[in-house]
């Protein structure tokens, strides 16, 4: 918990700008224990429009547990997610609401009925 605190401190620290700048800015935090990701892609919650792989922004390629990922084409709206973990075992994720808060965590408990 500490160290969910220190990172968003962290990113809120790092978003100072502009107006509006720090809205712009979405994020994906993988708090799992030891699942590696290498596959997140958002659609419009109830859609299946899945968009690009997000975890391609990161630089190796790959959303590791404990990391933070920048979001890129991402707006203000809920969104379901697919992911895909690094053993390829493929999951949704339902209801993330971007609406207000542009964060939003990926947990052990939403990884648990991976196929």
């Amino acid at each position: 918990m500490v160290r969910r605190a220190g990172i968003l401190l962290a990113l809120l620290l790092g978003t100072a700008g502009p107006a509006g700048a720090a809205s712009d800015r979405f994020v994906a935090f993988n708090m799992t224990a030891t699942t590696d990701i290498t596959g997140l892609f958002l659609a419009p919650a109830g859609t299946g429009n899945w968009g690009p792989n997000q975890v391609l922004n990161d630089p190796d390629k790959v959303l590791e547990h404990g990391e933070r990922l920048k979001l890129s084409g991402v707006r203000h709206e809920r969104y379901d997610a697919r992911i895909v973990s690094a053993k390829g075992k493929t999951c949704i994720k339902h209801g993330i609401d971007l609406t207000r808060d542009p964060t939003f965590d990926i947990r052990d408990a939403d990884l648990a009925d991976c196929k």
